[in-house]
C-alpha cells in the first residue's frame, strides 16, 4: 500500500510522464457520471499492453460476501473494441458475463454502456442490493465497481487506474484515495481488480463526518435526499460501536482506515428496511423506512456486524476466498466462521462491554433459537457452504444457528481453559497466523484450531459443524449458569449456581 500512495503522489507531480511509462502495465479506465445516455453510465478502457491473439473479458457473475449469482454482465450492452486506428475488432459474447475479444494485442479501446441495478430500494425489496450499483444523475451514484469494470481472464493482478468525469460539487467517499485533476475529474488507483472491486465508492455532494478510533480513521459518508446534515449524528453512534469494538478485539482495530457509505431512502411504508455489504476497509449500507428515527438503532446492528467481518473473512479466510474466481467461484465450507462467528461477535460483544442488560443478552438469544427452528438442522454446516448458492433455502441458518454454534464454542473453550480463552482469543491467533494475505487450506481450519487450543475441540466440530448433531444449548447454557427451557424457548439464570458455574459466566460474559 505505501508503494501505492507513491506511485499516486509521482502521478501528480509528473502526470504525462507516469502515465507514459505505467500506461503498459495497467488498465486505464474512464468512467463517465456526467453525460449519462438515458440512465446509463459510459465506461471505456485502454487494456494493458499484450501479445495476446485473443482474450476472455470478464464482467462477475457474483462478488465476496454473496451466495447467489448476480450477473452483473447483464447491466452492460454496446461493448465494442477498436484498433489505433479507429477499426472494429471481432468481439464474441461468450455468455451473460464474458466475451471473447479478438485479435487482443492490437485492441487500442473497449468501450461500452452500464445500466444500473436498481434505481429505488422499495422495488423489488427482496433482492440485495447492496453489491450492485444506483446512478441517478443529478443527485448521488452508489457505484460497486464489479458493475462497471472487468479484467481480462489472460491479465489479472494487474493494477487499474480509473478516471471519473463527474459533476463538480460531488465529492468521493471510499476507502481509497480520489485525486481531483480537476473540478469535473477524479483519478483513483488500485494495485489489482480484487481491491478496486473491494473499495465501493458514494458520489454525492458531501455529507461527511471523519472519526479516529485509536490509528484507525473513519469516514461516515451519508446520502439523503431531503437530510444534508446527519452524518454528524449517525458517527457519534458508530464512534461508541467502533470503541466498544476496539476493546473487545483486543485494544486495537486490525485496520487503519475505514468508511462507513449510508445511503437512505424515505418510504411510506412503516418500519425500516436495511441491506449491507462489508469490505475490507468499508461498508455499504443502504436503508429505506417511513420515519429517520429507525436509522440509528437499525444502522448500530449492520453496522457492528459488518465491521467485524474485518475479522472474518477480510483477515481470516481459505483459498477460496484470497484467489476468488469472480465468473465462477469455488464455495468454502467455513460459513459458519464467516457468518456465524461475526454473528456472535455481534451480539456477545454487547454483554461483554457492558453495553446491554443480560435481559437483553438473553432475549438475542432467544430470538436466534426461534429463527434456527425455521430451518432444517438436521444438515451438515460445512456441506450446506459449500453449496451455498444451490442451498438458498439454509443459507439464513448461518445467521441463526451459527451464532449459537459460536457461543457453544467460546463456553467450551472457557471451560477446557479455565476461564482464560474463549472466541475472542482464538479470532485473534488466528488473525495473527491468517492476515495479512495469508489464507489457509479449506480442510486443514479444524486441525489448525485444535492445535492452537484443545484436543476436545476437534470432536465439537465433528458433532456439530461437519457433523448433524443437534446444537448442545441445554447442556452448554448450564455450564455457565443458564437455564434453557426447551418447550418455550426461554433463557434464565439459574436460582442457585455453585461457583464453578458463576466463575464460567463471568469469564464467559463478564458478569
Amino acid at each position: 500500500m505505501n508503494n501505492l500512495i507513491k506511485l499516486v503522489f509521482v502521478l501528480f507531480i509528473f502526470p504525462n510522464t507516469i502515465i507514459a511509462q505505467v500506461s503498459k502495465k495497467t488498465y486505464q479506465y474512464n468512467i463517465d457520471l456526467l453525460h449519462l445516455s438515458g440512465d446509463e453510465v459510459k465506461v471505456s478502457f485502454t487494456p494493458p499492453k499484450n501479445n495476446l491473439k485473443q482474450g476472455k473479458f470478464i464482467i462477475p457473475k457474483l462478488v465476496p460476501g454473496f451466495y447467489q449469482p448476480m450477473n452483473f454482465g447483464q447491466y452492460v450492452s454496446n461493448l465494442v473494441a477498436t484498433d489505433k486506428n479507429g477499426k472494429k475488432v471481432t468481439i464474441e459474447r461468450l455468455d451473460q458475463n464474458s466475451w471473447m475479444v479478438h485479435d487482443l494485442k492490437h485492441v487500442s479501446s473497449i468501450s461500452y454502456q452500464v445500466a444500473d441495478g436498481w434505481d429505488s430500494l422499495e422495488k423489488d425489496s427482496h433482492e440485495a442490493k447492496s453489491a450492485g450499483s444506483m446512478f441517478n444523475k443529478d443527485s448521488v451514484f452508489v457505484i460497486n465497481y464489479n458493475s462497471l469494470v472487468g479484467y481480462f481472464q489472460e491479465m489479472q493482478d494487474i493494477p487499474y487506474q480509473i478516471k471519473v468525469t463527474k459533476n463538480k460539487d460531488f465529492y468521493a467517499s471510499s476507502a481509497l484515495d480520489y485525486k481531483q485533476k480537476d473540478q469535473n475529474t477524479d483519478v483513483v488507483w488500485a494495485k489489482d481488480y480484487r481491491q478496486l472491486v473491494d473499495s465501493p465508492v458514494l458520489y454525492c455532494i458531501p455529507d461527511t463526518t471523519s472519526l479516529k478510533i485509536g490509528h484507525t480513521e473513519v469516514l461516515v459518508s451519508f446520502y439523503n435526499k431531503k437530510e444534508r446534515h446527519y452524518s454528524k449524528k449517525i458517527a457519534l453512534e458508530i464512534e461508541s460501536i467502533l470503541k466498544n469494538q476496539q476493546a473487545y478485539l483486543g485494544g486495537t482495530l486490525p485496520v487503519n482506515k475505514y468508511a462507513f457509505l449510508i445511503y437512505y431512502e424515505d418510504s411510506n411504508e412503516k418500519g425500516f428496511m436495511g441491506d449491507g455489504l462489508e469490505h475490507s476497509q468499508s461498508t455499504v449500507c443502504l436503508y429505506y423506512s417511513g420515519s429517520m428515527d429507525y436509522l440509528p438503532n437499525a444502522l448500530n446492528r449492520v453496522a457492528s456486524h459488518e465491521f467485524f467481518h474485518i475479522v472474518t473473512p477480510l483477515n481470516i479466510h481459505s483459498e477460496e476466498i484470497q484467489h476468488y474466481d469472480f465468473l465462477n467461484p469455488s464455495m468454502s465450507q467455513h460459513l459458519w466462521l464467516y457468518e456465524g462467528m461475526t454473528e456472535y461477535a455481534t451480539i456477545h460483544m454487547p454483554i461483554k462491554q457492558k453495553m446491554i442488560s443480560l435481559e437483553d443478552f438473553e432475549k438475542s438469544l432467544e430470538e436466534k433459537i426461534q429463527g434456527m427452528q425455521e430451518f432444517d438442522n438436521k444438515l451438515s454446516f460445512t456441506e450446506i457452504s459449500k453449496n451455498a448458492m444451490e442451498r438458498q433455502d439454509q443459507y439464513m441458518n448461518f445467521y441463526q444457528k451459527g451464532p449459537l454454534l459460536g457461543m457453544c464454542l467460546d463456553i467450551r473453550l472457557r471451560e477446557l481453559s479455565g476461564g482464560k480463552t474463549g472466541t475472542q482469543n482464538l479470532m485473534l491467533e488466528l488473525m495473527k497466523k491468517y492476515g495479512s494475505g495469508k489464507y489457509f487450506n479449506d480442510l486443514d481450519l479444524f486441525d489448525e484450531i485444535t492445535k492452537l487450543t484443545f484436543p476436545e475441540i476437534r470432536t465439537f466440530f465433528s458433532d456439530y459443524i461437519e457433523g448433524t448433531q443437534p446444537v448442545p444449548l441445554k447442556e452448554y447454557l448450564a455450564k455457565v449458569g443458564f437455564t434453557y427451557d426447551e418447550n418455550t424457548g426461554k433463557i434464565s439464570l439459574l436460582p442457585n449456581p455453585d461457583s464453578k458455574q458463576i466463575a464460567l459466566r463471568k469469564a464467559w460474559i463478564g458478569q
